[in-house]
């Protein structure tokens, strides 16, 4: 009951995080941003180490980011859905942190950051851009966390929270939806051996929250009792 109603919390918190508003419902970035350009595939977007170029909101799809170390150890540190945007973690370095590739076929627009620096700073888009770094600031904080004091059946739980809030925002079922990252790198973003996520499934079971994971993807079913 406990860890239930500490789930219950973390959903609440979520769907306030992403309630808020995002770059996409902001008319003034919008008008910033390049035509739609669509990435296939297992293409990367941006190269680890290369310079900053601009931030990319993505509209359609999926990506993935994965942080390559000095010991040559890859970790997947971001998924990257509709409404997420990519490259706010390269504004201060000015250049990209990680490696972004397409898990699906993904639509983007692109923002040269420029032309934001050139607006006022008094302008409402400077207050959008800090909310939507403070937004990723928290979720950072809160995956590093999950991975530190939390076990994996908890981590996978809190997951799968953040992918039905993040549907939700952007006006789909939070209990039913399809996820194209696989197994594998669902693990590896958790911190988790892949042996060890199916018998974590079995608590989200117990909760009602009844994932269904194939080697492509994850179907998620909910019977919507933490929402």
């Amino acid at each position: 009951m406990e860890l239930r109603n500490r789930l219950g919390i973390l959903n609440t918190q979520q769907k306030q995080i992403y309630g808020s508003h995002s770059l996409l419902e902001s008319q003034d970035f919008i008008s910033l941003a390049k035509p739609l350009f669509t990435l296939q595939k297992k293409s990367t977007l941006v190269h680890q180490e290369k310079p900053f170029q601009g931030l990319y909101v993505v509209r359609c799809g999926a990506l993935k980011q994965v942080i390559q170390h000095n010991n040559k150890k890859e970790m997947l540190s971001n998924f990257f859905l509709p409404g997420d945007i990519i490259g706010l973690d390269a504004i201060g370095e000015r250049h990209y942190c990680g490696a972004t590739t397409a898990i699906e076929t993904s639509g983007l627009l692109h923002i040269p950051f420029n032309l934001i620096e050139e607006l006022p700073i008094s302008h409402s888009s400077h207050m959008q851009l800090l909310r939507c770094l403070s937004r990723a600031i928290y979720l950072e904080n809160s995956r590093i966390w999950q991975m530190i004091s939390q076990p994996s059946d908890v981590r996978l739980a809190c997951f799968f929270i953040m992918m039905s809030c993040k549907f939700s925002a952007q006006g789909y079922s939070p209990y039913c939806f399809r996820l194209a990252m696989s197994r594998k790198e669902i693990a590896d973003y958790l911190c988790m051996a892949i042996e060890t996520l199916t018998p974590s499934v079995s608590l989200v079971v117990r909760l009602a929250i009844s994932p269904k994971l194939s080697p492509e993807g994850a179907v998620w079913n909910s019977c919507a009792t933490l929402f």
